[in-house]
């Protein structure tokens, strides 16, 4: 006990090592707690989908190594998918926002627009209602005909979505 004592006087003796000290233990700390968040949620935790191990991500390249910013264009992904004997499917997904209009007004949300085999690929089965078909492929107008909305979409405080998503009228405004 009188060791501790000593060491609580010797810290308040000398002010500026203690705050050194101090600092470098909550840096340590910090730097710590920070690369285990980074690994736990990279490295550790799997993605929310079954057999993770089974998918597998394909870009296009460019033959001057620079990156390619603009995703993959559809007749790349029709022949990918036409040509494929490996894989069990292919599918392709590119991140959005887009407009949601209801009848007291219109939220903006973030979503994907996916073709077809998106739900056979990552292995995730809608809870209520049916995937894509490969007839809501062909669009009308250039515009998407087909959404699946995800239980996560929040939309305002008082929108409810009711388990009959016949009843819900809505409209994607494609130019937002």
């Amino acid at each position: 006990m009188n060791d501790v004592r000593f060491a609580f006087r010797q810290l308040l003796k000398n002010p500026g090592f203690t705050a050194v000290a101090v600092l470098t233990l909550a840096l340590g700390i910090g730097a710590t707690s920070t690369v285990f968040s980074l690994i736990q949620g990279v490295l550790l935790t799997p993605p929310p989908y079954p057999k993770p191990e089974r998918v597998l991500l394909i870009s296009p390249a460019r033959t001057d190594g620079q990156p390619y910013m603009q995703g993959c264009a559809a007749g790349q992904w029709v022949e990918w998918q036409k040509a494929t004997n490996s894989f069990e499917a292919v599918a392709a997904y590119e991140y959005g926002s887009q407009f949601l209009i209801l009848p007291d007004g219109s939220e903006s949300v973030r979503g994907m627009f996916v073709t077809p085999d998106y739900f056979k690929v990552i292995g995730v089965k809608p809870v209520l209602g049916q995937e894509f078909a490969q007839s809501d492929l062909a669009s009308k107008g250039g515009q998407e005909t087909v959404i699946i909305l995800g239980d996560h979409l929040g939309i305002g405080s008082s929108m409810v979505i009711q388990t009959s998503l016949a009843k819900l009228s809505t409209s994607l405004d494609a130019n937002h």
